[in-house]
């Protein structure tokens, strides 16, 4: 099992989120999570963060990028806490060709190849999420935590990416606001809609009166 949370109240300061909640994740499971904005996505993916650092990488709705940055430091980031100090500083001042190869290998498979060594300050906001999430993948960790992380995306490449992210983890747990890339590209679905869980099924599950529900959650 990789979550399983009963009767939990999860809280974003002092402001109860979630009351009451439930949710069972199994390993190898590809969750979407469907709501607009308040529903509790992001309050619930934060809680699982901290429940499971060791084994996750999570991308926040910020992304939590070092804009004045390159690209390929922000990637190389996910891996300060394996190397030493020394390797470190000396990938920051001078990328090793080693870690040049493994990362452009990742932003390839996001069409970002071409921007390595551009900062992030001058990057769109599509191309920061797609370094977001190569950063996620670098991190190898057996489970993704992404808060709608294909938002600036065009439809090809929300596609492409989703199809990428639920490949490269063992376990994926994504807010998203788009019903048929959901529907897509996850085992499961959980439409949440002012803090309650409106739809919990597997995909191959849902039927119309759960579509229209999950499009409920999302407008």
């Amino acid at each position: 099992m990789a979550f399983n949370l009963q009767e939990e109240t999860i809280s974003y300061g002092d402001f109860d989120v979630l009351s009451n909640f439930n949710l069972s994740i199994k390993k190898g499971e590809k969750v979407a999570l469907l709501g607009k904005s308040g529903s509790g996505k992001s309050t619930l993916l934060k809680h699982l963060f901290d429940l499971q650092k060791e084994n996750s990488t999570y991308i926040p709705q910020e992304l939590g990028l070092v804009n004045n940055l390159s690209v390929f430091h922000n990637v190389y980031i996910s891996k300060l806490d394996e190397n030493s100090l020394f390797k470190n500083l000396r990938n920051l001042i001078l990328p090793s060709k080693l870690y040049k190869d493994k990362i452009l290998k990742v932003l390839k498979d996001v069409e970002l190849e071409d921007k390595l060594n551009a900062k992030i300050a001058n990057l769109s906001g599509g191309q920061k999420q797609r370094c977001a999430i190569s950063r996620a993948i670098f991190d190898e960790k057996s489970i993704l935590l992404a808060d709608e992380p294909i938002s600036a995306l065009d439809e090809y490449l929300s596609d492409r990416t989703l199809k990428l992210l639920t490949q490269k983890f063992e376990t994926s747990i994504c807010a998203l606001h788009n019903v048929e890339l959901a529907i897509k590209n996850f085992h499961r679905v959980i439409g949440l809609k002012n803090g309650k869980v409106l739809v919990d099924k597997a995909c191959s599950d849902l039927t119309d009166d759960d579509r229209q529900k999950l499009y409920y959650v999302c407008d």
